[in-house]
């Protein structure tokens, strides 16, 4: 087995992946708040879990894959201030929290699907886990790191607070963190930064349960440290999330998790950088306006174009979102599926073995994608794989090609076999689908535009009316 190396940002170093029980390696990913869609910067981190997945899985390890999905108590303000961002859209859109987090769930899951994303083997929902994050609470309580007033149940971070214990993942002091966060300093915390397990005294908010310590609801961080040590144990191989979680969710979880446990909570802490706008920041909801992957749909961008995109630079770089960047992406992956759809027959079928020089490449793969997934490196290797093929006409390159995709995830054999199936093309079927869209959505002047592009690729288009379409590829 190839060494592995990822980025641990509890050490601050790449270092070589060695799992507690191998071959088994337990990852929890922090996934949505189910509030509004999930644009783009999110989804560029559900790409990097799926790619650090991928990964793993190449270099032979099982994953347990755990993603939680918050659909209470996280707050407007990361640091328990402000209304719960499920309840303030439940609000404003007429519906109950359950209905607005069912709606965004789903189209979560759908833009995943999109994009090829393998889902977890278990989502796990924060209000299905009320009890067991109770029990956390109570333990915390037990051992002396929390105390409760009549507004909630705080973490006691003064107690907790030590040597190689509060900071060491965020790299800041408490003071530091307080300055630069304006933390409010509530009359029942002891502290500024004690923060909050178990909230009480919140009449008005919508989703409520008895606890022992009254009728409220759970704080935000308290949800991750219950479901993964739920579902992976109390000390799990590795914890992903954008670097925005470093400094303040990802450190509140190891306090409340080892107060609790007196073990190590997680042992490898991987982060992600942003997606970033033309202006050079940060693409978020706060921000207002955000692109979705409809909207790349909607621009004649395929999502898997998308994959390509992200796999353009480093998990802990940034990337910069815009036209330039989208288009170039889709020109790699019309590359790369014009190659599929030229592969004879006999050079794909089963058991056809790989062109003997194209063993290189993927090794050069291997090597990239193993180095602290340098995805840079992986993606120009395959279009080098490509090129090489086509300059020898030697498509038993193809089997290599395969096994690289098992990692870049653009599902490069269904679209072979779609397109020589004699099957409406994948892309094709896109810009149908797309079309659909557009037309219940009474956008007509998009519908006529992709009805010219069907038809610029050799169909003919039938509107009935009944307000369905037919599709037929002209002889």
């Amino acid at each position: 087995m190839k060494p592995f190396y990822i980025f641990n940002s509890l050490t601050r170093a790449v270092e070589e992946f060695q799992p507690l029980n191998p071959p088994e390696v337990t990852l929890y990913s922090c996934g949505p708040t189910v509030y509004l869609p999930q644009h783009l910067g999110n989804l560029r981190a559900r790409l990097f879990v799926d790619s650090l997945r991928r990964t793993l899985e190449l270099n032979g390890y099982k994953v347990r894959h755990v993603m939680n999905v918050t659909d209470v108590g996280h707050m407007t303000s990361d640091e328990d201030a402000g209304e719960d961002k499920i309840e303030k859209t439940a609000r404003a859109q007429g519906k109950s929290p359950l209905e607005v987090a069912n709606f965004y769930l789903d189209q979560f899951k759908r833009d995943c699907a999109a994009l090829n994303i393998e889902p977890p083997q278990v989502w796990s929902r924060a209000t299905d886990h009320i009890a067991d994050m109770i029990a956390l609470t109570k333990r915390i309580i037990d051992a002396g790191f929390a105390y409760v007033t009549r507004s909630g149940v705080y973490f006691d971070v003064e107690k907790y607070r030590g040597p190689n214990r509060m900071g060491r993942l965020s790299r800041q002091s408490l003071e530091d963190q307080e300055s630069a966060q304006r933390l409010e300093h509530s009359p029942d915390k002891r502290n500024p930064y004690d923060f909050t397990l178990w909230v009480l005294g919140q009449p008005d908010h919508l989703m409520q349960w008895d606890s022992p310590w009254g009728r409220g609801y759970p704080g935000w961080h308290i949800e991750c440290s219950a479901m993964a040590m739920k579902y992976l144990g109390e000390t799990i191989d590795i914890h992903t999330g954008g670097i925005d979680l470093l400094p303040v969710h990802h450190e509140n979880e190891i306090a409340q998790s080892e107060s609790a446990t007196h073990k190590p909570f997680v042992r490898y802490f991987v982060h992600n950088a942003f997606l970033v706008g033309k202006e050079g920041t940060k693409i978020s909801k706060s921000a207002g306006k955000f692109p979705l992957l409809s909207d790349l749909v909607a621009a004649r961008i395929d999502p898997l174009a998308f994959r390509i995109l992200c796999y353009g630079a480093k998990y802990r770089s940034e990337i910069a979102f815009n036209d330039d960047a989208t288009r170039a992406a889709q020109n790699n992956l019309d590359y790369f599926r014009e190659f599929a759809r030229s592969v004879p027959d006999d050079a794909a079928a089963v058991g056809v073995e790989a062109a003997g020089w194209a063993a290189e490449y993927y090794e050069r793969f291997h090597d990239a994608i193993n180095n602290d997934l340098n995805t840079p490196q992986a993606i120009a290797v395959a279009l080098e794989l490509v090129a090489e093929a086509y300059r020898r006409k030697d498509f038993r390159a193809w089997p290599t090609l395969l096994a690289l995709d098992t990692v870049l995830g653009l599902d490069l054999q269904k679209h072979r076999d779609t397109a020589r199936s004699g099957s409406i093309e994948a892309d094709v079927q896109q810009l149908i689908d797309n079309r659909t869209a557009a037309r219940k959505a009474k956008d007509f002047a998009l519908a006529d535009e992709l009805r010219k592009e069907i038809e610029r690729r050799g169909y003919e288009v039938k509107d009935n009316r009944d307000g369905t379409a037919s599709y037929q590829r002209r002889t």
